[in-house]
């Protein structure tokens, strides 16, 4: 009986140890379990807050249709930044915003403020053209953001030329043709040197309209092909065209440039008197008469031009250049 008992006890203990065992074994399952559902809850509860948090800063598109509509760029320009920080890659918000800084810049004088609009524009619109598959993002024509991002380009100078002719073919092989793209391209040409593309888009420009700035550029890039003749005939015409007292002058200054190619030193002289006939007081005018005395040989009237035009304008670099050599 004792062994009996004995060994009923050592099994009862054995039992109830094992069942303890199990108890904790299933107790802490049970633990592991309501700790992971917990964590997706609070995850789901998070990532829901996130986002309620971002649809609170998108700003909806009606309302910037209704601000763009108004012309006011500085709130559309506000509202798409901070739809933006919810959805970075939305092609709606980022055409928008790159559209109104662009405007926006285009109302201010020259300056950091501007300058920093500018390179805003640029950034917005180069996202716009790279996430956006089809041809418009939202309600704007990709051919018409490629058009103001070559403005925008040319708004940052010269040595931005070659991004401006990117865009602005781009907008047009794209279906868009501005009231000024082939004067930007015709300009941007010019300044890359290819005179060719320049003349062929000048001439395109001037059937559209005929200004006098238009007029004495597409001069310009006339004399750069080696084609004089053209060149004078647009220049006179938009002098009889001008009332400007500076457009005047560098169409006078650029005709002078055309006879002195030609050897007609007199008319070339008349041109730059006539600039100090209107404007006694352009010291490019003197600079430039003293060059012409220069080529004729009178040294004496030359450095009078040159002491003349030092005279109005002190920081004349070429003309005190001039007085400084020996002729």
């Amino acid at each position: 009986m004792e062994s009996f008992s004995k060994t009923l006890d050592t099994y009862t203990g054995s039992y109830l140890i094992k069942r303890r065992k199990r108890r904790l074994l299933w107790g802490g399952c049970i633990l592991v379990v309501l700790v992971l559902i917990g964590a997706i809850f609070l995850i789901a509860g998070k990532s829901a807050t996130g986002e309620a948090r971002k649809g609170e800063k998108t700003i909806a598109k009606r309302a910037v249709l209704s601000d763009w509509q108004k012309r006011d760029w500085d709130k559309v320009l506000a509202d798409c930044t901070s739809s933006l920080e919810a959805k970075s890659l939305d092609p709606f918000y980022l055409g928008f915003a790159g559209l109104s800084a662009y405007y926006e810049a285009s109302e201010l004088p020259d300056g950091e403020e501007k300058n920093g609009l500018v390179d805003r524009c640029i950034v917005y619109l180069r996202k716009t053209l790279v996430v956006t598959e089809s041809g418009r993002a939202g309600r704007i024509p990709r051919a018409e953001m490629e058009y103001v991002l070559s403005k925008a380009y040319y708004a940052k100078g010269a040595s931005y030329y070659d991004s401006v002719v990117k865009y602005m073919e781009a907008s047009l092989s794209d279906g868009y043709l501005g009231d000024d793209s082939r004067e930007y391209l015709a300009v941007a040409y010019a300044g890359l040197g290819d005179s060719a593309k320049a003349v062929e888009n000048f001439e395109l420009a001037l059937k559209r309209h005929r200004t006098d700035l238009l007029l004495i550029a597409a001069g310009k890039a006339y004399i750069d092909e080696g084609k004089s003749d053209r060149a004078e005939a647009l220049l006179l015409e938009a002098l009889s065209k001008s009332h400007d007292v500076l457009a005047r002058e560098k169409c006078r200054f650029t005709l002078a440039q055309i006879y002195e190619l030609r050897g007609e030193m007199s008319k070339a002289q008349d041109q730059i008197e006539l600039v100090i006939g209107e404007n006694p007081e352009s010291a490019d005018a003197h600079y430039r008469l003293g060059l012409i005395y220069q080529k004729l040989g009178d040294a004496v009237r030359a450095r009078a031009e040159w002491r003349r035009a030092v005279s109005i304008d002190p920081m004349h670099v070429a003309a005190r250049q001039k007085l400084a050599e020996k002729l």
